[in-house]
């Protein structure tokens, strides 16, 4: 079937839906009501993204080997993700969804299953022979798990477990707690000291995880909203741009136009979940960035066969058995180990459970949470001010910092996520055989931090600390506060504020990381020419400048010489650094001693006189012409998830290579890292703009509306993504 813009007509169990596409091949969609819309959104996912779709179920349900291929590599992803239990947490959920988003998720799925029942399958799905099953509501609150978990709570969780592993292999607790303050303190010696004896069966993360090139990861984002008492229209301008791995085909998101008799809904969905996720109705615009909440604890486990201890008594585990199947191969039976915190970590191909110590790793959204959140995106849309918005938005699992504006004039902050309610600081392991320390369940919504109207005329987010007020401890572990202050420093200084101006702030490539480092090593740089480009540089991570790249090899020359040396050790930090996203997403932390005034980090040497020396032995023979810029270092593919780049780039499944602008803590953040043995870029994929008194927003994606390589609309955004350029979406 092909889409046009020319409105086609279908039936879909006796509803009417019209579809058509923008000249930019956006899909718009036209029915009575959401129930309606959400049949004709099932469709079009399923038309332009259905390989992506259904990707992303067979990871979640641990199905690769059995339905794709059998590999040592979709086995581990297949042991991980039964380990993980989200198909049956989703298939018990869907007891919890209302009867409101029931319907909703129902007339969705009946959208993808029209769609499965009368067009071809891809490619890609008959070149495996792999004919798919019907879509569910189980399988969309599926999705919604993967959301909240796949780099999210994922993120947590590789601190936490670094924070184990270098205890035990002798970092010096005291320093970790200075590193980390004050979230270790309530660290004890007795329990830091029996880590010695763990069991550690998964070191970090797990191996499988490196391969989970088809799940979306959410990680950074930015988003800000202003009155309209700042702006030259008179009314609310709100502005998102989600930072997700871009080094990917299709583009995670996809852009949708949908009208209902008396409404629309204009921005990015989720394949595989009905309803915006980002975007605006008439009345009402939102968008949320990552809110890095602790959904994360490990429990420390005294085991004897297959019970915990509890006290002084022992407890049975919940054991059951899995069993993988796999193309062409023998069934794998896995084992896996649970109880009322989580999931024990222990060798799940082992049938017997050695006595010792173990870790349970417990995560908030392990059981529920995606039938509230699909609840409460289902009823957004309906939302008509940002107080009505706010008391929907603090019901969604997934841990996010939520900015809305409404056609009244109101802006507003919300946070959401399934908080623990804990004793402790969530940071650091703690025995499980002591009852204080388990939870006390999750804290209640209304305690989430939320704000409306504030004086200053406008609100930002970018992954930055937010926690409620005088409420319980939410974030122990934010990203840096870099961007968010550059956003609100360039919006404190727009009293007048256009849509040009939001669009200039998105592509924004100066660093307040680099201004304040800057400052620290000016008075140190050398004479020389390399010595004065840097003492040159306008601190921007544009594409051609060498000077980035320059002040990239001093800075992370200095962490090496701080934290290799000095803390974690050469050949520790030099692994974090290369295989794990703890620096990208937790940089500050090491900046905060690099700047601080505490001079036990420098040993007897003193910081100045190391800064001098690691400025010489980076500077000293540079030249010119080996200098690479910037957005050469920046080079990366754009791969299709399906085959990951096995075919011949002459086949067009992938695009590239890409240069991309920006760092760590500019407000376009480029972040290319290896995490896991495998490379992941983080970087603006989807821009967004609006101002409430049109019925327009302005947008670019990091990819086409397509997923099939064979369509015209594969791959039709990207030149103006890159050159941060902007389409008009209009509800007209």
């Amino acid at each position: 079937m092909r889409i046009t813009g020319t409105r086609r007509r279908i039936r879909i169990d006796g509803a009417r839906i019209e579809l058509a596409r923008t000249p930019e091949g956006v899909m718009r969609l036209w029915g009575r009501d959401d129930i309606d819309l959400a049949r004709g959104l099932g469709f079009a996912h399923a038309h332009d993204r259905l390989v992506q779709m259904l990707l992303v179920r067979l990871v979640g349900q641990g199905r690769l080997c059995e339905c794709l291929k059998s590999e040592d590599d979709t086995l581990e992803i297949d042991i991980f993700m039964r380990g993980m239990g989200l198909r049956r947490d989703a298939e018990a959920d869907v007891a919890n969804v209302g009867a409101e988003a029931l319907r909703l998720g129902e007339a969705y799925a009946e959208g993808i299953n029209h769609y499965l029942a009368h067009h071809r399958r891809p490619i890609e799905l008959a070149l495996v022979r792999y004919r798919p099953e019907p879509w569910t509501v189980a399988d969309t609150l599926l999705t919604i798990k993967l959301m909240s978990y796949i780099g999210l709570a994922q993120s947590q969780q590789d601190m936490e477990k670094l924070i184990i592993q270098a205890l035990r292999a002798g970092v010096s607790s005291e320093r970790l707690k200075k590193l980390l303050a004050p979230h270790l303190d309530g660290l004890d010696e007795a329990t830091a000291a029996g880590l010695a004896d763990l069991r550690l069966v998964q070191p970090l993360l797990p191996e499988a995880v490196r391969f989970l090139a088809t799940a979306p990861k959410l990680m950074a984002s930015n988003n800000w909203a202003v009155s309209g008492a700042r702006s030259v229209s008179g009314t609310p301008l709100q502005c998102n741009d989600p930072h997700l791995e871009c080094n990917r085909l299709p583009a995670i998101w996809y852009e949708a136009v949908m009208h209902t008799a008396d409404d629309y809904r204009l921005g990015i969905t989720m394949p595989g979940i009905p309803g915006l996720v980002m975007g605006r109705t008439r009345r009402l615009s939102f968008g949320f960035t990552y809110g890095f909440m602790d959904m994360v604890d490990y429990f420390i486990e005294d085991c004897r066969g297959n019970s915990c201890r509890r006290g002084e008594s022992f407890r049975p585990l919940d054991v059951r058995t899995e069993t993988i199947l796999r193309k062409g191969d023998e069934p794998v039976d896995i084992i896996i180990r649970e109880n009322e915190l989580g999931v024990l970590e222990a060798d799940p191909l082992e049938p017997e459970l050695p006595d010792g110590l173990y870790l349970t790793r417990a995560w908030s959204g392990h059981k529920g949470g995606a039938a509230a959140s699909l609840e409460a995106l289902g009823r957004l849309p309906g939302a008509r001010t940002v107080s009505e918005g706010q008391t929907l938005l603090r019901e969604v699992g997934i841990s996010g910092n939520w900015l809305l504006a409404d056609r009244d004039g109101n802006i507003g902050y919300q946070q959401s996520g399934q908080l623990p309610d804990r004793r402790h600081s969530g940071l650091h392991p703690v025995p499980a055989w002591d009852a204080k320390f388990h939870w006390r369940g999750l804290v209640p919504s209304d305690q989430l931090h939320a704000v409306l109207n504030p004086e200053e005329g406008f609100l930002a987010t970018a992954n930055d600390e937010h926690n409620p007020p005088n409420g319980p401890l939410a974030i122990n572990l934010p990203m840096g506060a870099y961007r968010a202050e550059r956003i609100r420093a360039l919006l404190s200084e727009c009293s007048s504020c256009t849509l040009d101006d939001m669009k200039r702030i998105q592509n924004d490539l100066y660093s307040l990381h680099a201004e304040r480092f800057m400052a620290l090593l000016r008075p140190h740089l050398p004479d020389t020419f390399a010595g004065r480009l840097l003492a040159g540089w306008d601190l921007r991570y544009d594409c051609a400048s060498r000077a980035a790249t320059l002040f990239e090899k001093v800075y992370h020359a200095l962490l090496r010489e701080v934290f290799g040396n000095g803390l974690f050790g050469l050949e520790a930090w030099d692994g974090m650094v290369s295989s794990t996203a703890v620096l990208a997403d937790y940089y500050h932390l090491f900046d905060n001693v690099l700047l601080g005034d505490d001079p036990s980090w420098f040993g007897e040497e003193g910081r100045d006189r190391l800064v001098e020396r690691v400025l010489r032995d980076v500077l000293e023979e540079v030249d010119f012409a080996a200098l690479t810029p910037w957005g050469r270092r920046q080079q990366t593919m754009m791969t299709n998830i399906f085959f990951n780049g096995a075919l011949p780039r002459w086949f067009g499944f992938d695009h590239g290579p890409i240069e991309l602008p920006g760092n760590r803590a500019t407000v376009v953040q480029g972040g290319i890292f290896i995490a896991h043995d495998r490379r992941t870029t983080f970087t603006p994929s989807w821009r967004y703009v609006t101002d409430l008194g049109a019925d327009t927003a302005d947008t670019s994606l990091a990819g086409g509306p397509s997923g099939r390589r064979f369509s015209r609309w594969y791959t039709t955004d990207i030149e103006r993504w890159l050159e941060g350029r902007y389409k008009t979406l209009a509800a007209d």
